[in-house]
């Protein structure tokens, strides 16, 4: 089969498509045809070596955690899916998922075949959801409804988000706009689209400091915080546009601790159903699509080179398999 295939730690343009077995699935694991995959910041990180202590990679690697596609075929004792069925989900390498505690082990969703771990993490995908777009929903959509289950938002709060027109927010936005009034940071190309997504009024952070911007506009403070971007200590920066007993929560690795801050990460926060529920929430025009940009996986190299230089709005996914769903 055809892979994005990292053979060392380094930079995406290192990355090559490569021909590899197709890796059979173990116990309780599933064998699945790609037909789309996102990508993912993360992916960055543990390709770069960043958070190599935490996430040691095991070469010649291949990325990709957010896959949908056709289950082919089933590991022993693996029960809840068919093979034939259109799938979509979640998984991790090995080192990820025993770190973090997760049961989600995938061998890389940028190729043809996959294997995934059966279980909450992978969800059997709705006819009427694209294959592209159930592809770009796993990560950030577990992302999102963490952050919104972790912040406890009430009706009428005023929550500034950072990062508003990136993947986690193209889910955080829409979900809070409906009982509270958010504040986005974006550039001003990215303004329309975080306002369509519901936000009530947009700071472009290349224009003016956000946080000053923030405090000029509201004095009291906000109530709330969602970074989906700043790292270190931009995040203890970001606390200072927060009223008296205002929260923080932040998504990105490495978020300083502090009493006002809690760090999230979707992957620790799932709850059974968590990707039927993303998927009811764009059936039912609850959560809107995300604006989606895609590579075919001959240019999925050139992709994680977009991503790297700084493609903030929506998501990036790489097609597969055209032929193998809508």
């Amino acid at each position: 089969m055809q892979a994005l295939v990292v053979r060392t730690y380094g930079a995406p343009d290192s990355f090559a498509i490569e021909d590899l077995p197709i890796p059979e699935p173990g116990p309780g694991q599933l064998q699945i045809k790609v037909a789309a995959a996102s990508l993912n910041p993360a992916d960055l990180l543990m390709t770069a070596g960043t958070v190599r202590e935490m996430v040691p990679l095991d070469f010649p690697f291949v990325p990709g955690t957010d896959v949908a596609g056709t289950v082919t075929k089933l590991g022993p004792g693996t029960e809840g899916f068919e093979v034939g069925e259109e799938v979509f989900g979640f998984g991790a390498p090995p080192s990820f998922a025993s770190g973090v505690g997760i049961p989600a082990v995938t061998s890389g969703a940028l190729a043809e075949y996959s294997t995934f771990q059966a279980g909450p993490y992978l969800a059997k995908r709705p006819p009427k959801l694209s294959a592209t777009t159930a592809a770009a929903l796993p990560s950030t959509g577990m992302a999102g409804l963490a952050v919104l289950g972790r912040g406890q938002f009430r009706p009428g709060e005023a929550v500034l988000v950072i990062g508003a027109p990136g993947g986690i927010g193209s889910v955080v936005v829409p979900l809070l706009a409906r009982q509270c009034t958010v504040l986005a940071t974006a550039t001003t190309p990215d303004g329309d689209y975080a306002r369509n997504l519901g936000a009530a009024d947009v700071i472009d952070y290349r224009e003016s400091d956000p946080i000053e911007e923030v405090r000029r506009r509201h004095p009291e403070g906000v109530d709330a915080v969602v970074n989906l971007a700043l790292t270190g200590e931009a995040v203890l920066a970001a606390t200072t546009a927060l009223r008296p007993g205002g929260r923080l929560l932040s998504t990105t690795p490495g978020t300083p601790t502090h009493p006002a801050v809690t760090t999230v990460m979707g992957t620790t926060d799932l709850h059974p159903g968590t990707m039927d529920v993303l998927a009811a929430h764009v059936l039912d025009g609850t959560l809107p699509e995300p604006e989606i940009r895609t590579y075919l996986l001959s240019d999925a190299a050139r992709a994680y080179e977009d991503l790297a230089e700084g493609h903030t709005r929506g998501k990036l996914v790489v097609i597969v398999d055209a032929e193998s769903g809508p």
